[in-house]
């Protein structure tokens, strides 16, 4: 069973300027809290910092270096039982799925599993920052860019000229995700997609093509921004889809360039094919592995690309900032 890990810059920052503060001793700070106070409710679900390989326990002898396990607690639980029985037995504990991830302070990055129902990158920032001080003159943040591959996704935001959008999606997919969190059901974008979709798989069928194109006249073009913000909330990584295909006017070359963005933007690879453990120790160490033994140390120098200065700072106070979860808060209203 594989495991895809996607590559991130990050860096602290205070007051919007990055700062030479390392990131290992921020997270250190995190996993030394109280269990019930690292666990944290927020716009996106409900997360908590639940493991952390400590330095003498990291592979390839990198002290600075924090393998870190996240969970994604799910609110509606499944059931257990037996297979070839009519056994059904609800499960009592709460059930989460966890997202391990490999800081590498050095080089100011991160190596995050992919994991759909797992916690995703944007929600490992916002929950990182719960843990942050947010006062005027005093502000700090977690901040995480995600690293590309070339500069398509890029030069496409900068084209202000879509020509056509060709969607392919595998409607055999055990995967019915198309959208991430930040999609709203009302956006003209989520319903050009939705609504199709729902249609070709309640007719059976295997595979579909939304495709929308510029009109045959010049004066009538398509919304721009609107096809910008389609693009935004599709979730990529989805097996769902099996292309999805831009043309487009580049500024960069001044020619019509078709990308596909399944296959380009977010720097990423696929790891421990040959691995059948889900343990977190198990893909953390293979992750690390990975990364120091076959990757040539990939990105170790693109954080420069992301900033011009780090400021020298100190580690501010690493508590919870965010107000605790108080049980039966409703009816103590």
């Amino acid at each position: 069973m594989s495991t895809t890990v996607q590559f991130y810059n990050c860096f602290l920052t205070k007051n919007g300027q990055e700062t030479n503060v390392s990131f290992s001793d921020f997270l250190d700070g995190i996993i030394s809290i109280e269990e019930t106070s690292r666990y944290i409710e927020n716009r996106f679900g409900a997360y908590s910092l639940i493991d952390m390989l400590m330095p003498n326990e990291n592979p390839n002898d990198n002290e600075l270096d924090r393998i870190v396990g996240f969970a994604n607690y799910r609110e509606r639980k499944p059931f257990q039982g037996k297979r070839g029985t009519d056994r059904i037995s609800e499960i009592t504990d709460d059930i989460f799925e966890l997202t391990t991830a490999l800081f590498i302070p050095t080089y100011h990055l991160a190596l995050i599993e992919y994991n759909h129902f797992g916690a995703r990158p944007n929600h490992i920032e916002e929950y990182l920052n719960a843990f942050l001080p947010k006062d005027n003159g005093n502000y700090w943040e977690f901040k995480m860019i995600a690293i590309e591959t070339s500069t398509t996704l890029r030069d496409i935001r900068q084209s202000g000229d879509i020509r056509n959008i060709e969607i392919k999606l595998d409607l055999t997919s055990a995967e019915t995700h198309l959208f991430n969190e930040e999609a709203d059901p009302q956006s003209i974008s989520y319903q050009v997609l939705n609504g199709p979709i729902s249609a070709y798989r309640n007719i059976g069928a295997n595979v579909a093509t939304v495709s929308l194109g510029q009109g045959r006249y010049k004066s009538d073009p398509m919304d721009f921004q609107n096809l910008i913000n389609m693009l935004s909330i599709l979730d990529i990584e989805s097996e769902s889809f099996a292309s999805i295909k831009v043309r487009y006017k580049s500024p960069t070359t001044h020619k019509l360039e078709t990308a596909d963005l399944k296959n380009e933007g977010l720097l990423k690879r696929v790891i421990l094919e040959e691995e059948s453990s889900t343990a977190f120790q198990s893909i953390g160490v293979g992750i690390s592995d990975f990364y120091y033994t076959y990757s040539n140390r990939l990105a170790s120098q693109n954080w420069r690309e992301q900033t011009v200065e780090l400021v020298g700072e100190n580690l501010p106070i690493i508590r919870r900032y965010v107000p605790e979860i108080v049980e039966n808060e409703s009816q103590a209203e």
